[in-house]
């Protein structure tokens, strides 16, 4: 299914037979715009959903899926007789006709992102507005259809309009996440997350973009950097636009705000916000500072972001406990934790297929490793959190590890299936453990040996607490066997 639906997509995206009609419908619309009697970017920019900060068709589209739906439910509930009132058949009415006048709304705003879109995704989106436009017509063929009681073809007319939405929706869904189109194209990265010399002050030019770069050292790439100076200070901002990854260094200074030159979106060069759309999304923005002739950036890391910063070190360090005495510290216990679980694999891949241990040492395993995350999340991982950006990728991984934990349990171990998910399991194991040792264990080291050794105690008595906790004993072994008897 999905291999057709991806040839589907792709025909629709080589027909250079949908060029002509997709342009001409996009210069009818920039013509009407142009010939308005007063500035129509204030409707445009409600279209786009600049002023709620995120595309607005997406929203406004929701309706009449939702409602046309609830129309298909109502009115197979009316056909099939399970209901004997008339209220499913009103309803259905109804919700109709609220889907109708939400295709509308929905129709006007993704006129207006479409516009802006070129390529092989006008061709997409002009399928996908045609589509949506049947679906429409044959809505409200059926909303007449009902009005004149015809309700047995309406409901076959209304049915097909649902199913031409679908195929529509597809292709939006295409667009959206395939083609990333609506999605942020800036790039969000961290960096710098301390002040960097970035460029001369004498090379800016007052109302003049320029570009500058810093490196990621997470993703080997480079951060792009537009700097403006305008009226004597320095601005600086993302390079690429949040819209749809124009460079904004080539584009031009207007109204305290700088424009993108690909479709036209002003950013205010202080805050970063969006003045005019189409983009919806704000730039990134980095402070400056100029010293020793030299212009300084880092970035301002934005809410909701875990970025490490030396604020974020400065806090979490700032106030460390006293360490138990004899305590080892956090990572070392860790390590040594990682080193039983490696063992344990090493020990099950060893074993004959038809020991009937094997199964055995697979439970023992499986505890181990629930101990393992238990153990991380709650208590390392919340420690290390304000020193390194790797817990989110860690939390990743244990739901990866288990899952394909789950998936090995259910093998019988006497099955070369079994040998290779084993093999898949411990290698997967091995991946999270060594990252672990390479990087978090490493970034952990900003907390102090002190607070370090506080978290080695409390994780040795959680290790303790465990094993020796028959409640928790229990549960694992539940668990265990309600994974192996699915």
């Amino acid at each position: 299914m999905a291999q057709k639906l991806d040839r589907m997509a792709a025909a629709i995206e080589d027909s250079d037979r949908l060029d002509a009609p997709a342009r001409g419908m996009a210069n009818l619309v920039s013509t009407a715009l142009e010939l308005a009697p007063v500035s129509s970017r204030p409707v445009q920019d409600a279209l786009h959903g600049t002023w709620l900060g995120h595309p607005l068709h997406p929203v406004a589209a929701t309706l009449p899926i939702g409602m046309w739906t609830l129309a298909l439910g109502l009115d197979s509930a009316d056909t099939f007789g399970l209901s004997k009132s008339r209220v499913p058949g009103k309803s259905a009415d109804i919700a109709l006709a609220a889907g109708a006048a939400g295709a509308i709304v929905a129709a006007a705003t993704g006129l207006a992102d479409w516009r802006q879109i070129h390529g092989r995704e006008r061709r997409t989106g002009f399928a996908h507005a045609a589509i949506n436009t049947s679906a429409l017509g044959l809505a409200l063929a059926s909303l007449g259809l009902r009005r004149r009681g015809r309700r047995g073809t309406a409901r076959a007319l209304s049915a097909a309009g649902w199913a031409a939405l679908m195929a529509g929706v597809y292709l939006g869904g295409h667009l959206v996440y395939r083609r990333g189109i609506g999605t942020d194209h800036a790039d969000r990265s961290p960096e710098p997350r301390e002040f960097q010399p970035v460029i001369a002050y004498d090379a800016l030019v007052e109302n003049r973009p320029l570009r500058a770069a810093v490196h990621d050292p997470a993703t080997g790439s480079e951060v792009g950097i537009v700097l403006v100076r305008h009226r004597g200070r320095v601005h600086a901002l993302g390079s690429r636009c949040s819209h749809m990854g124009g460079p904004l260094d080539e584009g031009w200074v207007k109204d305290g705000g700088i424009v993108c030159p690909w479709h036209g979106s002003l950013y205010c060069l202080t805050s970063g916000h969006v003045i005019n759309g189409p983009s919806t999304a704000p730039q990134p923005r980095f402070a400056v500072r100029v010293r020793d002739g030299m212009v300084e950036v880092r970035r301002e890391q934005e809410p909701g972001e875990e970025a490490v910063t030396s604020e974020d070190i400065a806090r979490a360090t700032r106030k460390a406990p006293a360490a138990p005495r004899g305590a080892r510290k956090a990572d070392e216990v860790l390590y040594e934790h990682h080193e039983l679980l490696r063992r344990l694999f090493e020990k099950i891949a060893a074993m004959s297929p038809d020991d009937p241990e094997r199964r055995d040492m697979m439970r023992v395993l499986a505890g181990e490793l629930e101990i393992h995350e238990h153990v991380e999340d709650e208590v390392f991982y919340p420690a290390v959190r304000a020193v390194s950006d790797d817990v989110p990728a860690a939390h990743a991984e244990h739901q990866q590890l288990n899952d394909m934990l789950a998936l090995t349990l259910r093998t019988g171990t006497s099955s070369p299936t079994f040998d290779n998910q084993l093999r898949v399991l411990h290698e997967a194991v091995d991946h999270h453990a060594s990252s672990e040792e390479t990087s978090m264990f490493v970034e952990a080291q900003r907390l102090g040996e002190a607070r370090l050794r506080v978290l080695g105690a409390q994780i040795e008595e959680m290790l303790d607490h465990e094993r020796a906790s028959r409640a928790r004993s229990a549960f694992r072994s539940l668990k265990v066997r309600l994974l192996e008897g699915l």
